[in-house]
């Protein structure tokens, strides 16, 4: 679970997040954040899978990067953050030094599209928060673990139903949409989803 400073620092960002919203600021210049309960219940989720290898695509200035991290804490796992612009994953490397997770967490910088497939190992948990119009091919770039977790956030407020029908026409996916945040949906790749993936190669 979390521990308070990390949900302090968590409502400090989201906070921030709300007041540039309130200012009407340009899209560029506001950090997009998954909100609080998502971010509870995304830690404990990864926590309670015992997931080890975790990624996420999007990590902003890092409130799920705070989430994702501890859970890794606690499963002695490590987490991939993927975000392309520079100067939010500063911020987020800067937050996440001094809740003292660095250990658990590698930062890429740059396009998911470029950095996926350089993934060395297959994550058992993924979380997807970028550009909707990216959810789709990003989800097909993830190296999936058999009986791997992918949550995609935004779910609801963007009305992602293109990415809902995508994931759920896989052969022996479970997946189910939340209605924690924004809308998650939570998928489960199948068990026998790696060998399956080298089979139609």
């Amino acid at each position: 679970m979390l521990t308070q400073p990390e949900r302090n620092d968590i409502a400090r960002l989201w906070a921030r997040k709300l007041d540039q919203d309130a200012r009407k600021l340009p899209q560029e210049e506001r950090h997009r954040n998954l909100e609080p309960d998502s971010a509870e219940f995304i830690c404990a989720l990864a926590a309670g899978l015992r997931a080890k290898r975790l990624l996420e695509i999007g990590g902003s200035s890092g409130i799920s990067t705070i989430a994702l991290a501890a859970a890794a804490r606690q499963t002695g796992g490590r987490l991939t953050s993927i975000e392309k612009e520079a100067g939010r994953q500063t911020e987020a490397r800067e937050t996440i030094a001094r809740l003292g997770l660095a250990e658990f967490v590698e930062f890429a910088l740059g396009d998911a599209a470029e950095i996926l497939p350089r993934l060395a190992e297959p994550v058992d948990f993924a979380l997807i928060d970028c550009e909707k119009s990216d959810y789709i091919r990003f989800f097909d770039l993830i190296p999936a673990a058999a009986g791997a977790v992918i949550v995609a956030d935004n779910i609801l407020s963007h009305d992602l139903r293109d990415y809902v029908a995508h994931v759920r026409s896989r052969p022996g996916v479970d997946s189910v949409t939340l209605s924690v945040g924004k809308g998650l949906e939570l998928t489960r790749m199948p068990a026998d989803h790696r060998r399956a993936s080298a089979c139609e190669m």
